[in-house]
């Protein structure tokens, strides 16, 4: 039993330096990895102390370390939970303004499964779709895609990086950036809507944090885009795969320079990785805008063979209501 009770005390204080390390906004990758881990520390506390409590009964140290668990986890998730307070305003069901759906998702490179993807572009009917991770292979899966959509920007790569960017309006001008790798593409892609009325999206898709690669470079290529929103007047977006969580310090930076607003604010988590594990998700893929879009409605889509959920987003661009 002795045991028992040194292995629950332990757990717990990793636990609860997991549940602080966050704070200090650290980019080495492993250190960097225990911002993400908010809904599960949440769960290993509550387990953790519910087992030595039936096992033990009440101990001041567990309890403490439950409550500072709780106290930090909750701190940063609870905005995404339907408590928290909305930031992007739910659009007018009778609003006159043009409506832009859009569809992004990471396909997994490896994944040869692409039939259910498919699916869900037939029954969204996009407007606008963000593939990242796409190489050749997957631009021959996208081939019907491809027809249906007339204006396109396809950059299938074999190293993780490729995206394929397929829009129902014109496309008034593409810029394929590496901002700050060589490898890694960032689009900055001016669309028409409407004669006469245009709007910027971002197409992004850092690396995650991983041995090999720390989180500074992915902290400063979100941080360029930011401060380039903040000195556009017109609609922009930002969407795609970028490798951090909503309540992260480095998301939180990017929005308060940007002054964008993060639809899952409000509404819940929308977790869209990892698809193949449901001990660990957490939401990855994000569509953020400035505050000329409304929203009509948010979808975290099936799965279809990616380690990624898709998600969808519907919005209406109010800037231009008659």
């Amino acid at each position: 039993m002795f045991l028992i009770k040194y292995l629950l005390f332990i757990l717990m204080a990793i636990g609860v330096a997991g549940a602080i390390i966050p704070i200090f906004n650290f980019q080495i990758w492993w250190l960097r990895a225990w911002t993400y881990t908010r809904i599960q520390l949440l769960y290993l506390a509550a387990i953790l102390y519910a087992v030595y409590h039936a096992i033990f009964g009440f101990n001041e140290l567990m309890f403490l370390g439950l409550i500072v668990i709780v106290g930090f986890c909750l701190k940063d998730i609870f905005a995404f939970t339907v408590f928290g307070r909305k930031l992007t305003k739910d659009a007018d069901p009778n609003s006159s303004a043009p409506r832009i759906k859009l569809l992004a998702a990471n396909v997994l490179m490896e994944n040869d499964e692409a039939r259910g993807l498919l699916t869900s572009i037939k029954d969204k009917d996009p407007d606008l779709i963000l593939m990242v991770e796409t190489d050749e292979k997957w631009r021959g899966f996208m081939s019907d895609v491809e027809a249906r959509y007339p204006y396109n920007f396809l950059l299938p790569l074999p190293d993780h990086n490729g995206m394929l960017f397929y829009s129902k309006f014109p496309i008034l001008n593409v810029e394929d950036r590496r901002l700050i790798q060589d490898h890694i593409p960032s689009l900055k892609i001016d669309l028409e809507l409407e004669e006469g009325h245009n709007f910027r999206l971002y197409g992004v898709h850092p690396r995650p944090p991983r041995p090999q690669d720390d989180t500074e470079d992915m902290d400063h290529e979100l941080l360029i885009v930011a401060k380039e929103v903040r000195e556009t007047s017109g609609p922009t977006l930002v969407m795609g795969d970028l490798n951090d969580v909503g309540w992260s310090p480095t998301t939180k930076r990017f929005l308060a320079i940007s002054e964008m607003q993060d639809p899952r604010r409000g509404r819940g988590l929308y977790n869209t990785f990892n698809a193949k594990n449901i001990l660990e998700r957490w939401p990855l893929d994000h569509i953020f805008h400035t505050s000329h879009f409304k929203l009509v409605k948010m979808e975290r889509l099936p799965k279809f063979g990616s380690d990624h959920f898709p998600m969808f987003i519907e919005f209406t661009l109010e800037s231009m209501e008659d």
